[in-house]
């Protein structure tokens, strides 16, 4: 019999994972995916906006969208170009999508630091983040997706296709 107040546990149970209950911060989960880095970034700013930190908030969006560039291989010589790149490469995509991202550099440190900018609040940045996530899912998701259905269409036409050779050969 153990002491009171102390506890075992048996050896390679992740405690954590027993423990802590993690509750999506809005009704767009991210896929898995979509590039860790960009996850952990949005989730970072989630969590900020939940404590009202809209300064950290915005470092972890500009640095989500900094990433989102980086690895799409986003040309151009500023901000907005490498942005215009993105809305170009996804041309399928809703284009107001990007012109929403474009207008994350308007968040200058000079401007948040001062508190003049008009639209610095958290209505703001949850708009900035749910338009980065559908520009993510429409990137990393849906592609995927499609993909994935159209492999199960195949495969399901080719098991009609071989059931009504087998069929015709035997009425043979």
């Amino acid at each position: 019999m153990m002491a009171p107040g102390h506890y075992s546990f048996k050896s390679g149970i992740d405690i954590d994972s027993k423990i802590f209950y993690s509750v999506p911060t809005s009704f767009f989960v991210l896929d898995d995916r979509i590039p860790a880095v960009i996850r952990d970034l949005i989730t970072e700013a989630e969590g900020c906006i939940k404590m009202n930190f809209l300064t950290g908030a915005s470092a972890c969006m500009r640095k989500a969208i900094y990433e989102l560039l980086i690895l799409e291989k986003a040309e151009g010589q500023d901000y907005e170009s490498r942005i215009k790149s993105l809305k170009n490469k996804y041309s399928e995509s809703d284009p107001n999508l990007f012109d929403i991202l474009a207008h994350i550099q308007d968040m200058t440190s000079d401007k948040i630091h001062e508190q003049s900018w008009d639209q610095w609040n958290s209505q703001y940045l949850r708009l900035i983040i749910e338009t980065l996530k559908t520009v993510l899912h429409d990137i990393y998701v849906s592609p995927k997706v499609k993909t994935n259905r159209s492999q199960f269409i195949q495969e399901l036409l080719q098991k009609v296709s071989s059931k009504q050779r087998g069929k015709s050969e035997e009425s043979k």
